[in-house]
């Protein structure tokens, strides 16, 4: 893969049960990825890609041409999860051109640390290997700086706690008051190349159709 490959990373801020995880599954299946791989969380990707057990699993799998596979982390510890996590990293480092998700970020780094292995995946990744990331948190205030720093795009629905509207919206070029205001299944996504803002929703199963929210005006 060319350097400057021009990757994206996007950072998909959002409380539970607000929409984050419904808009990032109908996005992986609108752009079908021909090669995906999860660090899935909570074990709830089964239908975007097939599970794999072990590194070594992993590993063979994502020399595939095509593929889509999630991971589901055993760490039962902050060390633990932590040091999973890096190895992780590290192998689908490899994989070029591949979309990448990471569900939680908040578990496995915190506002002054991150794996090298990840800061690597989201900055040299995306310029040299051309991968698309999508990170997901409930807690952005616990994330990484330099995550937040690096997203190329912001996809921010309803956060409960100031800190965490703060630390979203300081990244935006909005106000905390923008995030709050937002209704279940509401979003706020920015471009950060083209500082741009949009407003949209997403339909939550089980839940009254969202309500379409005005056009952005910070």
């Amino acid at each position: 893969m060319a350097a400057d490959a021009k990757g994206q990373s996007w950072a998909i801020l959002a409380a539970s049960e607000m929409g984050k995880g419904v808009w990032l599954k109908a996005q992986l299946a609108a752009t079908r990825p021909d090669r995906l791989v999860i660090w899935d969380t909570n074990d709830e990707y089964q239908k975007a890609a097939r599970q794999v057990a072990t590194f070594a699993e992993l590993l063979q799998a994502i020399q595939a041409p095509r593929f889509a596979v999630r991971y589901v982390p055993k760490g039962k510890t902050a060390k633990s999860l932590r040091a999973e996590f890096e190895t992780w990293c590290t192998l689908v480092y490899i994989a070029a051109g591949a979309t990448i998700v990471v569900e939680e970020l908040a578990d496995v780094t915190a506002p002054s640390y991150a794996p090298p292995a990840w800061r690597k995946l989201n900055t040299r990744g995306r310029h040299h290997q051309g991968l698309t990331l999508y990170w997901c948190s409930q807690s952005p205030a616990f994330v990484d700086k330099a995550s937040m720093g690096n997203a190329t795009h912001m996809h921010v629905g309803y956060l409960g706690e100031p800190a965490h509207r703060k630390a979203a919206a300081a990244h935006m070029g909005c106000k905390a008051e923008h995030i709050d205001a937002l209704t279940q299944g509401q979003y706020i996504e920015y471009d950060k190349a083209r500082k741009v803002r949009t407003m949209g929703a997403v339909s939550i199963p089980g839940v009254c159709k969202a309500r379409q929210p005005a056009p952005f005006n910070p």
